[in-house]
């Protein structure tokens, strides 16, 4: 690995380090962190598009 590489990684975990050490310190951080790093739930969505298209088809299904 060349030392501009090696230079540039390095210092990127020690970014890594510096963020996760100010996360776990700053409160604010803590809860914003869970918020968008938690995965999010689109069941009641697919549901909902699930039950327009059943209603769609039934229509067409009238009409023919």
């Amino acid at each position: 690995m060349s030392r501009s590489r090696s230079f540039n990684r390095f210092h990127r975990y020690l970014a890594r380090q510096k963020r996760r050490g100010l996360r776990s310190v700053l409160p604010q951080f803590q809860m914003d962190f869970e918020i968008y790093g938690s995965p999010i739930d689109h069941s009641r969505d697919m549901l909902n598009r699930l039950k327009g298209r059943e209603v769609e088809l039934e229509l067409l299904d009238a009409e023919a």
